[in-house]
């Protein structure tokens, strides 16, 4: 192995950045370095999201250094105002036309994402470090995208003293309904640089196998350096995990709603309403402004909305729940997709009731694993039914161990290790 074992990671979003995307990296970091790498972090100092999540930090382990950079990247709460700039969009009269004007700037100012203003600061930190601690192994992970023209920059600069690894937590250009969301000229852009991106690292990485085949397609002279590693669960978040005490049987949800329709939580909410179950529906996360409206209309009162909680909190919680409820989006890109906390709730045990496009991958674990039941999203009486049959008898639904191993994050990390030999 190349310079013994050491690595650099650039990672825009960690700790105390919240939230799933955080995790990966950060596993991959904590047994890393427990298999004795010298590990080396560059992040920005200013945390990109609003949602944070200070217990993370106990997973950083003692020994990595880590650099926290100045950035011209949005702030978390810029980041939020751009949201709220796209819903206002629809609107008439003035409000909507500067907001309207403000997109447009934005597709100018930030074509990539609007982490690019990380990258100078990023890039030239990254050259210190490699060059002061002579590291040749330097992993990247994205989103945000921009990051990776970092990995572009330093092989251009270093040739082959570096090997790259761009881990792909996304699809980039191959993201569902991408061209409807951005000008031709923007997504011409991203399809190039994605281009740049493939043929310029050693190994790209992909979480899933449709993310993995869609790269693959496209890029079939480079198909011997892609790889596929999925997410997974840290069997040390479970140890002397104790469940949440309920003061009644719950159901928990724990998970973001991007909007009413990603993913469409409301006829979940109707099935409840209609079937007439008396257990509260716990929601842990984040939670639109949209869908936020669409629910306090609907006169949900079972529906008790809490907010983001600490991982180890929302890991207990789930643990305490009657069943725990994962939602998918309902549209063919979900279909070859995991949902990264499918492997958290697998490794919990308790019943899963699963909702989601008619036919994916997480349906197929779901039941391989006889962890709990798979329904339609749309599908009301399914979900009525299939939210009777676990309540009904809880002991039929449960993960076997051995059935699931593969997705240890202690695992997962060896095999990022793998690519470095």
């Amino acid at each position: 192995m190349k310079n013994k074992k050491r690595i650099l990671m650039i990672v825009n979003e960690f700790p105390p950045t919240g939230e799933s995307g955080v995790q990966r990296p950060l596993k991959f970091l904590k047994y890393l370095a427990a298999e004795g790498w010298e590990c080396h972090v560059i992040t920005p100092a200013r945390p990109t999201k609003t949602v944070l999540d200070a217990s993370l930090h106990k997973e950083v382990p003692a020994k990595a250094k880590i650099y926290r950079t100045r950035s011209w990247g949005f702030g978390g709460k810029s980041v939020d105002r751009v949201a709220d700039i796209r819903q206002d969009a629809s609107s008439w009269g003035i409000k909507g036309l500067l907001s309207k004007i403000l997109i447009v700037l934005n597709h100018i100012v930030f074509p990539l994402d609007k982490q690019i203003g990380w990258v100078p600061f990023a890039y030239f930190k990254a050259l210190h470090v490699i060059r002061r601690y002579k590291i040749s192994n330097v992993y990247i992970t994205a989103f945000p995208f921009s990051v990776f023209l970092i990995g572009i920059l330093l092989k251009r600069k270093l040739k082959d003293r570096i090997h790259w690894v761009a881990d792909y937590r996304d699809a980039w250009q191959f993201e569902p309904l991408l061209h409807t969301k951005i000008p031709a000229w923007r997504l011409n852009l991203i399809r190039r640089m994605d281009r740049s991106v493939i043929e310029s690292c050693d190994n790209a990485v992909f979480v899933t196998p449709s993310i993995l085949g869609q790269y693959q397609e496209a890029f079939k002279k480079h198909q011997h350096k892609m790889a596929l590693i999925t997410n997974g669960y840290d069997e040390a978040d479970f140890e002397g995990l104790e469940a949440h005490s309920f003061p009644q049987p719950s159901m928990v949800y724990m998970g973001k709603i991007y909007n009413i329709c990603r993913p469409d939580i409301l006829p979940l909410l109707n099935a409840i309403k209609v079937g007439g179950f008396t257990q509260p529906l716990i929601h842990i996360g984040s939670l639109s402004a949209d869908a936020k409206k669409a629910i306090a209309a609907g006169d949900y009162d079972f529906y008790d909305y809490q907010g983001y909680k600490e991982h180890r909190e929302a890991l207990s919680m789930s643990l305490g729940a009657e069943l725990n409820l994962l939602l998918l989006n309902d549209d063919e890109a979900t279909e070859g997709v995991y949902s990264g906390k499918v492997f958290e709730l697998l490794r919990l045990g308790r019943p899963i009731l699963a909702l989601g496009p008619k036919q994916c991958i997480v349906k197929d674990l779901i039941l391989e694993t006889t962890a709990g039941e798979y329904v339609w999203l749309k599908d009301e009486q399914g979900i009525i039914a299939a939210i009777k049959r676990i309540l009904e008898n809880p002991g039929a639904y449960g993960t076997h161990p051995e059935s699931i191993n593969r997705f240890d994050r202690k695992v997962l990390s060896k095999q990022l290790a793998e690519l470095y030999e």
